[in-house]
């Protein structure tokens, strides 16, 4: 999906706190920026470039690792409208990882007279830290229709190459990740529209599954083109996610937060993640941002 949207140039920002309830809160913050080059050569064609970093704090701020990966994705029509697309795209990314062992609790500094953080926790280092790069590849297909229903449905493949994680001789190689993702959504009636959306992520270890809807409406009498945004996710066994959002075709505002429902909600008492997402086009061109391009905003 980069530099698939309406415009030119686009920045993205996340930030997510979660088991705040449970311990010092896991955070993960997001930036990036995508955006579309040869639009004069391609014609109804798209290519983007994007880069996009990330930091993750875990476990105390005792696990940290940061990320900052490279993409390319070029979506080519398929029909003489130019409304349907089949896509590839590619992400170098280099990874950074850090543990600080000082800020664990291990199970032998519990002594029979209580918790004691100054005894040894029995590693024979303080710590470590990898760095590694990591690939991975991306398809999707995308289109609308006259009726401006649009929908798109992709798939990516990460750790194409299997880094290794080790923090010893031994080899400790990531599993591959694989990235299935969907999304339709269409006009109610002048002002509203409805998205639908899912995602699907399995890493041979592990799977995880969220869907949900959102429906826009527009605010009527506005100056310029406002929405409001209001819709919930769901992640089964795990969480109730409630949705709410703002957005002008220059700027996209939304809060998102885990209502956890799962057997761990005895400690969190229900509170999952909080998480704030800003959107910014930053085209030049007001005409551009108004073109769709199979875009999807969810």
């Amino acid at each position: 999906m980069t530099g698939l949207f309406s415009g030119e140039t686009r920045l993205a920002m996340t930030y997510r706190n979660q088991w705040k309830t449970v311990s010092t809160p896991f955070t993960t913050s997001t930036v990036a920026c995508d955006f579309q080059v040869l639009n004069d050569r391609i014609d109804q064609d798209v290519f983007g470039i994007g880069i996009m970093g990330m930091v993750d704090q875990s476990n105390n701020q005792g696990l940290k690792a940061n990320f900052i990966g490279l993409s390319a994705a070029y979506n080519k029509n398929i029909d003489k409208e130019g409304r349907q697309k089949i896509g590839v795209g590619f992400q170098t990314s280099f990874v950074t990882k850090k543990a600080d062992y000082s800020r664990f609790t291990f199970s032998r500094q519990f002594t029979p007279f209580g918790f004691n953080p100054s005894a040894s926790n029995g590693e024979p280092l303080a710590g470590f830290s990898l760095n590694y790069l990591d690939f991975a590849a991306g398809l999707l297909y995308s289109g609308m229709n006259v009726d401006e229903v649009q929908w798109y449905l992709g798939g990516s493949y990460y750790h194409i190459n299997r880094p290794n994680e080790a923090i010893s001789t031994e080899e400790n190689r990531l599993r591959p990740r694989l990235s299935v993702h969907s999304g339709f959504n269409f006009p109610t009636n002048e002002l509203g529209r409805l998205y639908l959306s899912g995602l699907y992520m399995n890493s041979m270890i592990t799977e995880e599954l969220v869907f949900g809807s959102v429906y826009e409406s527009m605010i009527p009498g506005a100056e310029y083109e406002n929405s409001l945004y209001v819709g919930a996710y769901y992640r089964p066994k795990d969480a109730i996610i409630p949705y709410v959002g703002y957005g002008t075709t220059k700027f996209q505002i939304g809060f998102s937060y885990d209502i956890n429902i799962s057997s761990l909600n005895t400690a969190t008492q229900s509170r999952g993640g909080f998480e704030v997402s800003v959107q910014m086009n930053m085209s030049q061109n007001d005409e551009l941002r108004k073109i769709p391009k199979c875009y999807n905003k969810f």
